[in-house]
């Protein structure tokens, strides 16, 4: 009998043991899921990419050292707008931090477009030391507009790519070229080159290669892989445009971050 008693005892112990332990580990899954305080960051860049990835893992580890605190709700692949979008719902306190190209900080700052101009680096040396010397006065240039800067992004140096061949700068003109819409930089370029280019928002791109209505697109290779446009090409030029500068930015104002309450 009290080797029953004992061993039902002993089954008991151990059964409310699993389930305090499984509900501590619930608990602590669901505090992860839902921290107290929410950074909602936006990205053109789609699911499963470098910088989203990158990103997953710097929310792990806010996580993980804030005690289930703090943590980002990432909305990756353009589903928060182009990037002119996420900055408007920046300003209204929607969003409170992204990961910009030079054509959503340039409309914030429009100075750092120098970055992007065509041709202006020679090599990845250069583009470091430009980008380690200039971000103390970038800093502080964003934060009078009202933005800390967190880092430099690295997107990559800029290609064509198209359905058909490209030889000269003559044989654009035959081609439908699309731009970036609200990107100065490139609509100047283009413009030298002779070429009237076709204006969309970066989320439109796709489905514009895919009815025809532009046959040539501009990007670094790891983001015309990431977005999918590779899919829809044939040729790639050998010779980088330019060197595409990336930033992620956050809010600096005080209602930047969102209480979650459960």
């Amino acid at each position: 009998m009290f080797n029953r008693k004992f061993r039902y005892r002993r089954f008991l112990f151990l059964s409310l043991l699993g389930i305090c332990l499984s509900c501590q580990l619930i608990q602590a899954d669901y505090l992860a899921a839902r921290p107290q305080y929410i950074i909602k960051f936006a990205t053109v860049a789609p699911e499963g990419s470098t910088w989203v990835k990158h990103m997953r893992e710097l929310d792990k580890d806010i996580r993980a050292k804030s005690g289930g605190r703090l943590g980002f709700r990432i909305y990756a692949g353009g589903i928060a707008g182009d990037e002119l979008d996420v900055l408007k719902k920046i300003r209204i306190g929607q969003i409170h931090c992204a990961a910009f190209s030079g054509v959503g900080f340039g409309q914030i700052l429009p100075m750092v477009r120098v970055l992007d101009l065509p041709f202006l680096f020679q090599n990845i040396e250069e583009i470091d030391l430009v980008h380690l010397e200039l971000r103390p006065f970038f800093t502080n240039e964003f934060r009078k507009k009202g933005f800390e800067f967190l880092a430099w992004a690295e997107v990559g140096n800029v290609h064509l790519f198209s359905k058909k061949p490209i030889s000269i700068v003559k044989d654009l003109s035959r081609l439908k070229v699309w731009t970036w819409s609200g990107d100065p930089i490139s609509k100047e370029t283009f413009a030298t080159m002779g070429i009237n280019p076709i204006p969309l928002a970066i989320t439109d791109v796709t489905t514009a290669l895919s009815t025809g209505m532009i046959d040539t697109v501009y990007a670094p290779p790891l983001g015309a892989l990431a977005l999918q446009w590779n899919i829809s090409m044939n040729y790639m030029t050998a010779l980088p445009l330019a060197h595409s500068t990336g930033a992620v930015l956050i809010s600096s104002r005080p209602l930047q971050i969102t209480r979650q309450y459960f």
